[in-house]
């Protein structure tokens, strides 16, 4: 019964571990979000964060946001592992680019 009680407790211990170090990361995702935001609406935009989904390779934090004069919208900013990120609609429709030399090649 102990062995269980200290298996169990271990566990716990090791996942709130691991969700510490994803809440980091997720903290500083969501402030640079929150930036790029601000930097395309303006300084009085106001921000929720409605959803964060993980990929391989990249976050994608769902963020309701309220500008100043205007409506509601649902933005989705990608941050990749290398930090770089992008902000489109809702539906998907870009808003912001990475630069060229972070996401395109040219083959001749």
């Amino acid at each position: 019964m102990k062995k269980v009680i200290v298996s169990s407790i271990g566990i716990i211990l090791a996942a709130g571990a691991v969700s510490a170090f994803a809440g980091k990361a997720d903290r500083e995702n969501l402030a640079q979000c929150k930036a790029d935001i601000e930097s395309y609406y303006g300084d009085s935009t106001r921000t929720r964060l409605r959803s964060i989904k993980r990929s391989s390779g990249e976050t994608h934090l769902r963020l309701m946001v309220n500008p100043k004069d205007g409506e509601n919208t649902v933005i989705v900013c990608s941050v990749d592992n290398d930090g770089a990120s992008t902000l489109a609609t809702g539906d998907g429709v870009a808003l912001t680019m990475p630069t060229a030399e972070q996401k395109v090649s040219y083959a001749k």
